[in-house]
């Protein structure tokens, strides 16, 4: 199963191109409904005021005019996710912290032209923070994500594949169960706005 995960999010950066250039995406596990997106709004930033925007191009850049610190929100069942193709905001630890509060799990992926950032805390504390792809040692969170990397890992070693981006990517959606669908990117997404850069 986990081979098809990797393989979803391959095909996911495939179709859109433009991802390999950067963005951060930052997932929350909830256990239950999602907060609304007024409440992640006001869970992202202390220090203004929250719009939300109801259709956001995901793929639109500094060029098209998008404020600096829009940022697109999918809700599931599990939880949601966050996702910038821009500026950074959503991969911050104090807002990691606030999103993994009262027995909440999140993780963070930031891809800047091919250099990785993993990031993962639960209970308002950052457990792992990880700046490369893996070959060899790498710090230990004491945690079901060492499960999750590991065995995402050795599905990689098995099948012969370069643990990258997708896998990564994998890791995040097998541990929280919420997963971005292919087809996401193409339209416009609702979107929280914050005037002023993240915390």
């Amino acid at each position: 199963m986990s081979l098809q995960v990797i393989n979803h999010y391959e095909r996911l950066l495939d179709e859109h191109a433009w991802m390999q250039d950067g963005f951060h995406w930052t997932v929350a596990r909830t256990g239950t409904l999602p907060p609304s997106i007024e409440e992640i709004g006001a869970r992202l930033s202390r220090s203004a005021e929250a719009g939300v925007e109801e259709e956001v191009d995901v793929a639109a850049g500094a060029d098209h005019f998008i404020p600096r610190s829009a940022v697109s929100v999918d809700r599931q069942k599990e939880g949601y996710f966050l996702f910038q193709n821009q500026d950074c905001g959503v991969d911050e630890p104090a807002v990691l912290q606030e999103l993994s509060e009262k027995d909440e799990r999140a993780w963070s992926l930031t891809s800047i032209l091919y250099k990785h950032k993993f990031t993962y805390a639960v209970d308002g504390e950052i457990r792992l923070k990880w700046r490369a792809i893996p070959h060899g040692d790498r710090p230990i969170a004491h945690d079901p994500v060492d499960e999750d990397l590991s065995f995402v890992l050795d599905v990689c070693r098995e099948a012969n594949i370069r643990f990258g981006l997708a896998a990564l990517m994998a890791v995040i959606d097998i541990g929280s169960g919420v997963r971005m669908d292919i087809n996401w990117p193409h339209a416009p997404r609702p979107a929280v706005i914050i005037d002023d850069p993240i915390w």
